[in-house]
């Protein structure tokens, strides 16, 4: 096989490695995947609001304290 030929290989391996792997990219996710994406996303989402709450919460409860300790 000659330098070309193999040079043509090459390129044709590539060329249909691209083309496999273009399809897998281009398909859907499957309903299961993005449900449980969607219930994962809203578990952040409610993790996020949580730790905002309990943060404010522990703001309040300091400020709280401090206003004791000056009365």
């Amino acid at each position: 096989m000659t330098q070309r030929d193999q040079g043509s290989a090459r390129g044709d391996i590539d060329a249909h490695l691209k083309r496999a792997f273009q399809q897998l990219t281009d398909e859907a996710l499957p309903d299961r995947f993005t449900d449980l994406l969607a219930r994962l996303k809203a578990g952040e989402d409610a993790d996020d609001a949580s730790s905002e709450a309990d943060q404010t919460h522990s703001d309040r409860e300091t400020a709280d304290a401090s206003k004791v300790g000056r009365g």
